[in-house]
This record gives structure tokens, C-alpha cells and sequence, in this order.
């Protein structure tokens, strides 16, 4: 055969093969020991779990596959055993004992070896985080007040480190999909200039990624209930099944939209000073509706009772599905907006003395 002719011939091969085939990805695990249950290759879709892959084996080689287009974060799941991994196109290897597959070690993904170069980084800072955050559980078991509060201020002074040293790698490491993903799993911690800019920074390479495009999903969002916005209604059920519009409660108050959850242990902490607020400022034009990101009904009732919250309170019992958290850019709770007479946002996430001041400076 002439040399034309192979030349074309492997052009032909070339082009009829599978145009997607370079975004393939092989997850070779090397298992000791034997695990209890199936193992999944899985992630996360608005809240909820979407497996890609899975397999019977409990011990071995367990060879997973999948496609995929830009490095994203993945987990392996297997019955209580939960560990996360950054895939990527391509092999990529993982080894750890059946019994703490969150210790595994992973070979072959770039992402990967960055995301765990970024995480020894700041180690120290993370192992002083969980010393802390066990001694806070420990507080809690004593019900030592005074300790918990020592405790909060030193957690959130190193949480505060932690994250300083996050967004500087983002900056830092603006065309990393990894700085990325690190700004998402924080952007809670971020008011939204902060999260504009940060998001902004980022290179045009990654622009399209998922991260990215959730960040700027967010970014949106936060604009539409940012301060000096006007509210947007949502209609919910209170406790007893009749449904309460959130324009029903404006037109005469200053109003607090409370999002919380009877699971939720800053919540509850929170609870006693807003109920303090409430009952000093109710009679002159103060007013709240609480929004519960419950999903057990009975849970939420419970909460309502002991906490002595006597406000309205409501829920579609949807967690963090909640359609009222949706339309509020809720990711983590407790959250709050206040509204004035007019339904425009005056404040927002606004705890302790800071909420009274708020409201005293509104209503004094």
C-alpha cells in the first residue's frame, strides 16, 4: 500500500472515532480488606446524589468508568464510607483499605495531587480547627456557656485564616478549576462584592467550567436580594397547613425573614436572643417569619415549642430544596433579611448584639 494511501486511511480511522473519547476517565481501585456493601462512583446534582458508576466487588481491582469534560469532584460511597476525588479524563488510581476509604491515596489526577498540595498547605490551620471543634463539643456536653463563647471567637478567628489563605489561592491560581471548586464549597462565607470580585479574576480558560458557572449563578442571584432590593414573594404553609403569603406580612412593620432549622445547632444558639429582640421590639413595629429548612414536620413543631418562637412560622418541609431559600440564595443557615414597611432589604445575616443594634437603630 502507498504511503498516500495509509496516510489517508489513518486520517479515515481518525476522524470516524468517537469524537468524545478523550473526555473518558478510568477509576482504577485497588481495595484491601472487604467492603460491607456495593461501591459507588458518584456526585452531587441540586442537593441530591447521581451515580455514574458502580460495582459489586468488594475487594480488589474495581475498575469504575465514566465520561467527563472538565475536572469536577466526585465520591466514592460505600454503605457509611464516604471519600471525595477529583476526576479528570483520563486513569486514574486509587488505593485504601475497605474500612477507611476516606485515607485512600489517588494517583493520576492532577486536580487531585493540587487539591491535596492546597489542603497540606494549610494543615495546620485545620488541625487546630478540629481540636477546637471537638473541645466546642465537649463545652456543649457540659453546657458550659462561657467556654462555648470563648471557643466560637477562636474558631472563628482560625476559620477566618483558613479562608484568607483560600481566596489567596484563588487569586493566585486564577486559571485552576481547583481555585474554583475552593471558592464554591466557601462562597457562603462570602459577602457579594467579595465573591464578584474574586469570581471575576478568574481566566477566561475556566469561565464555562462548573464551578465557575456556579459561582456566577450565585453572584446573580445574591444581586436580586442584595440591599436596597426589593423583596420577592413566596407563598408557604405555617404549621397547621394554611398557606401564608410573605406580602401579607408587609405594609406595617419592619420585618425579619428568618431562615433556619430545628437541626441546625447555630440556629438554635441564635434562637434565645432573637426571641429577646423580638419581645422588646415587637410593639413598636418589629415582626418576624420564620422559614424552616426542615424536613420532618413533627422536628420543626418541636423546635418551634421549646425555643418559645412565637412568631409565624412556615415551611414546604423541602430542606435544602426549599423553594423560599431558593428565591433568597439560602446555602447555609441560619440567614436572615430584614425587610422595611416598604419591602425593601435593609440588612442582612445579622446575629447577636449586631440584630439589636439593627432594630434599635430602625424602631428607637
Amino acid at each position: 500500500m502507498k504511503r498516500t494511501d495509509i496516510f489517508l486511511l489513518v486520517i479515515i480511522i481518525l476522524g470516524c472515532s468517537d469524537p468524545i473519547s478523550k473526555n473518558n476517565f478510568s477509576l482504577n481501585l485497588n481495595i484491601t480488606g472487604e467492603l460491607e456493601q456495593k461501591i459507588y462512583l458518584s456526585k452531587r446534582d441540586a442537593g441530591k446524589w447521581v451515580n455514574i458508576d458502580s460495582s459489586s466487588v468488594v475487594t480488589g481491582e474495581i475498575v469504575l468508568n465514566g465520561q467527563i469534560k472538565d475536572p469536577e469532584m466526585f465520591y466514592l460511597r460505600s454503605g457509611q464510607n464516604l471519600t471525595n476525588i477529583f476526576i479528570e479524563a483520563g486513569k486514574i488510581t486509587f488505593t485504601a483499605h475497605a474500612d477507611s476509604i476516606n485515607k485512600g491515596i489517588t494517583n493520576g489526577s492532577k486536580s487531585q495531587a493540587e487539591l491535596d498540595s492546597f489542603n497540606e498547605s494549610i494543615s495546620l490551620i485545620t488541625e487546630q480547627l478540629d481540636t477546637l471543634y471537638n473541645q466546642y463539643r465537649e463545652a456543649a456536653k457540659n453546657d458550659d456557656q462561657v467556654r462555648l463563647e470563648e471557643l466560637s471567637e477562636l474558631i472563628d478567628t482560625k476559620d477566618d485564616e483558613r479562608l484568607a489563605r483560600t481566596i489567596d489561592y484563588a487569586y493566585a491560581n486564577n486559571k485552576s478549576i481547583v481555585s474554583a471548586y475552593l471558592i464554591m464549597t466557601n462562597n457562603y462565607y462570602l459577602e457579594l462584592a467579595e465573591l464578584d470580585t474574586i469570581t471575576s479574576n478568574f481566566d477566561n480558560s475556566i469561565k464555562q467550567t462548573k464551578y465557575v458557572e456556579l459561582l456566577l449563578d450565585r453572584i446573580r442571584n445574591l444581586y436580586k436580594v442584595s440591599i436596597g432590593s426589593s423583596f420577592t414573594d413566596f407563598t408557604l404553609n405555617d404549621t397547621t397547613g394554611n398557606p401564608i403569603a410573605l406580602s401579607s406580612l408587609i405594609g406595617e412593620n419592619y420585618l425579619l425573614i428568618d431562615f433556619w432549622a430545628s437541626w441546625c445547632g447555630p440556629c438554635r444558639r441564635e434562637n434565645p436572643n432573637i426571641v429577646a429582640v423580638y419581645n422588646d421590639y415587637n410593639s413598636k413595629g418589629f415582626d418576624i417569619i420564620g422559614v424552616s429548612l426542615d424536613t420532618d414536620k413533627n422536628n420543626w413543631i418541636k423546635a418551634i415549642e421549646k425555643d418559645s418562637l412565637t412568631w409565624s412560622h412556615v415551611s414546604d418541609l423541602q430542606g435544602w430544596n426549599s423553594a423560599a431559600g431558593k428565591l433568597y440564595a439560602v446555602n447555609a443557615i441560619p440567614h436572615s433579611v430584614i425587610l422595611n414597611e416598604n419591602g425593601t432589604i435593609v440588612a442582612k445575616n445579622l446575629r447577636g448584639e449586631e440584630l439589636r443594634d439593627k432594630i434599635a437603630e430602625l424602631l428607637n
